[in-house]
């Protein structure tokens, strides 16, 4: 018996960001701006993920340290280099933007079907929805459904 053929994608414009555990891979078309890192001022009371606000175009907008979303630690100390601000999640209202904090500079890559690695590449990360392989390693595709529940329970 064979197994079904993926379908064949067109190639998909994608911005890695680099955290200090994991790349993401995510589109182009779901980031409104990458920018400097500027004071995050913390939210209390809130998860341990969530590193704070920050002001950006006239609203605030949650900043959150994927390495602790994953983890259920604290977010490491360490490099910041720039804030990856993304257009709001599905079902959510159109001011709902929130902000990912890299630990270096975010660079553009182009991926297709021929680029899918392992799940077993990324093991017992239930925020990643696919696995592609880069030139220097392996990075995840976000479960946006999943990040939609846990920023919205």
């Amino acid at each position: 018996m064979t197994e079904p053929a993926l379908p064949t994608l067109q190639p998909v414009h994608t911005l890695e960001i680099p955290t200090q555990t994991l790349s993401l891979l995510i589109p182009s078309a779901c980031i409104a701006e990458v920018c400097s890192v500027v004071p995050v001022r913390p939210l209390p009371h809130s998860p341990a993920w969530v590193l704070g606000v920050i002001g950006w175009r006239s609203r605030p907008v949650t900043v959150i340290s994927v390495e602790a979303l994953v983890s259920g630690g604290k977010a490491p100390r360490g490099a910041q280099s720039k804030i990856v601000i993304l257009y709001p999640l599905p079902g959510r209202t159109a001011t709902d933007f929130f902000g990912i904090m890299t630990s270096g500079e975010p660079q553009s890559h182009t991926i297709d079907n021929s680029m899918l690695a392992d799940s077993v590449d990324l093991p017992g990360n239930p925020f990643v929805a696919a696995a592609i392989r880069l030139e220097r390693g392996v990075a995840g595709i976000p479960d946006f459904e999943a990040l939609k529940r846990m920023f919205y329970p």
